[in-house]
């Protein structure tokens, strides 16, 4: 009975990830940056540059929140939208 206890804790405290909806799931953001026209450059162009994605912290993931703001956790299965409160 102690390992059913522990499994059932650990799925209820456990929320459901979904990827990121700013980067896609690859954790990191490409963004454009002007490069101005200057005395040894005579034209200006825009650049890219790639960083860590701010929302998922670099992960490429996020929890899947209820529209109560609560997590919903793995108890609930793979396509619950709602946590357990709300249910």
């Amino acid at each position: 009975m102690g390992r059913m206890k522990e499994e059932f804790m650990r799925l209820s405290e456990e929320p459901l990830m979904d990827p990121c909806p700013e980067c896609q799931g690859a954790g990191t953001v490409e963004y454009d940056v002007a490069r101005p026209q200057s005395f040894d450059r005579d034209v200006g162009y825009l650049d890219t540059s790639v960083e860590n994605c701010e929302t998922c912290a670099g992960s490429g993931e996020m929890e899947r929140l209820c529209k109560c703001g609560e997590w919903v956790t793995q108890i609930r299965g793979e396509d619950a939208t709602v946590c357990e409160e709300c249910v």
